[in-house]
């Protein structure tokens, strides 16, 4: 319905709420063979912050890694054998 002093609606319709976008995060390293930058995007981060890693169980942790090796490059790849301690994997995330 037109408002009669313009030619603007009396009734609008309401304005549509932006899709939620999810955190991405890129990893940028130095391809020395090739003399090149390589940024790596992440479209799932598996942890929120710091002290995420810090509450989590060794098993957790390599849940983490493991996530995060399927995206690497295999330089970047974090070594979750049973010789690294949880420090170590939860340094290297």
């Amino acid at each position: 319905m037109l408002n009669q002093n313009s030619f603007i609606p009396s009734h609008l319709p309401p304005t549509p709420t932006p899709a939620r976008r999810h955190a991405r995060a890129a990893l940028q390293n130095m391809d020395e063979t090739y003399n090149a930058v390589v940024i790596t995007a992440l479209e799932n981060i598996p942890f929120c912050c710091h002290e995420d890693l810090l509450t989590m169980s060794r098993s957790q942790l390599i849940a983490v890694a493991r996530s995060l090796n399927t995206k690497l490059p295999s330089v970047m790849r974090i070594d979750i054998s049973d010789q690294r301690t949880d420090f170590f994997i939860r340094k290297s995330i």
